[in-house]
């Protein structure tokens, strides 16, 4: 895999999607081009950790009870920074080395708390249902941005069957970058998707796009987002949602994606 100087493959992607109004929604078109005959959402993986013994714990109350770090020999700026994160809301943080983990699918979740499963589900539709806005401590909810080396080789395997060119883009947005000033860009074979972002110096997210050189799928994982958008043939998303590996569903350009995609047409 080599990177790319010129970001001119991803042309028809930025000019592609639809541009974000000034209100608060967004839907799958301003991620992917409205090019493609069918749309698949992969969510993110969420677990449970089984070591966790009080199920009535959340991840602020935890934060609470753990004693304050000793800001008083750091900076006026880092020392505010931290203050401001204190004082947060933690909705949900990641894995320890003693944790004990279980996958909880996302429609199991939202069986546990008589939510709809459907197109439109987000972590915020979970998140609003904790009190508090915290998620139980027992419960490590899905990564933004990054979709995870399990699911991410099995949408490999899966899109390796409608991979007709033995060339592949890998883009990443400047937010997802270590001291870079701009967007990468890398070329190379569909297998190196596996290389992000442990292998790829200066990348801490999976690619924001990847893509043939034929444009026949697209695949988008936003940095703000818990779930990866796959645009494609009928029979690729026919796969996608088959597979018992991963977790899809059917999405469609004008499926909203924000935040409260899911409160659509219910009062406020």
């Amino acid at each position: 895999m080599k990177k790319v100087s010129s970001l001119a493959e991803i042309e028809w992607i930025t000019k592609g999607v639809r541009q974000r109004g000034p209100a608060n929604v967004s839907n799958v078109a301003h991620c992917i081009p409205p090019v493609f005959p069918a749309y698949a959402k992969l969510f993110h993986p969420i677990h449970e950790d089984i070591s966790v013994q009080n199920d009535e714990m959340t991840w602020q109350e935890e934060e609470k009870s753990e004693p304050p770090d000793n800001i008083s020999s750091v900076n006026p700026i880092t020392r505010k920074i931290q203050e401001v994160i204190r004082s947060s809301t933690l909705i949900y943080g990641g894995a320890k080395p003693s944790s004990k983990l279980i996958r909880v699918r996302w429609e199991q979740l939202a069986r546990r708390l008589d939510l709809q499963f459907s197109p439109t589900l987000s972590s915020w539709s979970f998140t609003r249902q904790f009190p508090g806005g915290s998620w139980p401590r027992h419960l490590i909810g899905p990564a933004e941005g990054s979709i995870g080396n399990t699911d991410r080789d099995v949408l490999v395997s899966i899109l390796q069957r409608y991979t007709k060119v033995d060339r592949c883009f890998f883009h990443v947005w400047l937010l997802a970058t270590l001291g870079w000033t701009e967007d990468l860009l890398f070329e190379g074979m569909l297998e190196d998707a596996s290389l992000f972002p442990e292998d790829v110096d200066d990348v801490r997210l999976t690619p924001a796009h990847w893509f043939p050189k034929d444009r026949s799928w697209l695949v988008c994982t936003d940095y703000d987002l818990t779930f990866t958008l796959i645009g494609g043939s009928e029979s690729l998303v026919r796969d996608l949602l088959a597979s018992r590996e991963v977790e899809c569903v059917p999405v469609n350009p004008e499926t909203r994606v924000d935040r409260d995609a899911d409160l659509l047409g219910v009062p406020q």
